[in-house]
């Protein structure tokens, strides 16, 4: 009996010792280990262009545009005296200047790539960064005789003035930053009348 007694609490022990490794081995939580790689976040996509302000123009049926958004003439033009291109490379200068970016210039070269693709947008009643032949803004601009280092592209459809359509822009953080974009050094302004219009393109771009 006095063995018996000995052997038993012996045998609590050992029986004690294995529940514990048992709980040991449970208690071990599933995620132990290096922390999982976090996930990235989504990537903010702008889009192609400003959305214009209500009553400006919208999608008639059969999916062709209508404005009701003024068009030359229909008002007088801000900004004084001079084309809609001179108005418009004046109103992103001083934009610009604000900024501490230095002035940009006209281009003719980037003037005909800008005037065509907004002819084009006037055409088919539909605001895009892609030519109708799936060109991109650097494109266009190489085609009508740029050297292009690095360019932007803004487009825009309702607004009566260049001043106006500067000021869409600048209310959209992406179109803002290329306005903004001080190495860019030339312009090209395109507006083409139609209905929804004008359509505006402006390409800022340096050359090499």
């Amino acid at each position: 009996m006095i063995g018996m007694r000995r052997r038993g609490p012996v045998l609590c022990v050992v029986l004690t010792g294995v529940v514990l490794t048992a709980l040991r081995i449970v208690a071990v939580p599933a995620w132990a280990g290096p922390p999982p790689a976090p996930t990235p976040p989504t990537p903010y996509r702008a889009p192609l262009w400003p959305v214009p302000e209500p009553g400006r123009w919208q999608p008639a049926p059969g999916g062709a545009v209508a404005g009701s958004g003024p068009t030359e003439g229909s008002r007088p033009q801000a900004g004084g005296s001079g084309t809609a291109d001179s108005r418009m490379v004046a109103a992103v200068n001083h934009r610009r200047s604000q900024a501490g970016c230095a002035p940009v210039r006209s281009h003719a070269a980037l003037g005909r790539a800008a005037r065509k693709h907004s002819a084009a947008m006037a055409r088919s009643h539909r605001l895009t960064h892609t030519g109708a032949d799936g060109s991109s803004p650097a494109d266009r601009m190489r085609a009508a005789g740029y050297r292009v280092a690095s360019a932007g592209e803004n487009v825009a459809a309702g607004s009566g003035t260049a001043e106006a359509a500067v000021a869409v822009w600048m209310r959209s953080a992406p179109h803002r930053d290329i306005l903004l974009t001080c190495d860019y050094t030339h312009a090209g302004v395109g507006r083409a009348k139609g209905p929804g219009g004008p359509w505006w393109t402006l390409d800022l771009a340096s050359g090499r």
